[in-house]
């Protein structure tokens, strides 16, 4: 890994449950550490990226068993970002300032 990319190895096995999750990835981003895009491999082995000035995140592991195309869309369009799957669940998030966002009342 290079200055700018940190691997963190088995975090969800670490830092269990969803919402405690959530919190981890926004707290790493708070700190200039962003996931920018999971992949099959990152329940195992996650990297984030070094950003000199990152945006204040809201990070959301989607609770939905069966996502679909139309909600997803839906989603993208009110401002949300998927950067991938952890866990078999989709993870999303959303820059925001002020009043910390919500996903499905979550």
């Amino acid at each position: 890994m290079t200055g700018d990319t940190r691997a963190c190895w088995l975090v969800p096995l670490r830092v269990r449950g969803t919402e405690r999750l959530e919190v981890w990835f926004e707290d790493q981003a708070s700190h200039g550490w962003v996931a920018e895009h999971l992949g099959f491999l990152s329940a195992v082995r996650l990297v984030l990226h070094r950003r000199a000035d990152p945006p204040r995140y809201r990070y959301v592991i989607d609770p939905r068993r069966f996502p679909d195309v139309l909600e997803d869309d839906l989603i993208r369009a009110a401002g949300w970002e998927e950067i991938g799957t952890l866990g078999g669940k989709d993870v999303w998030r959303a820059p925001y300032e002020g009043a910390r966002p919500d996903l499905f009342g979550h």
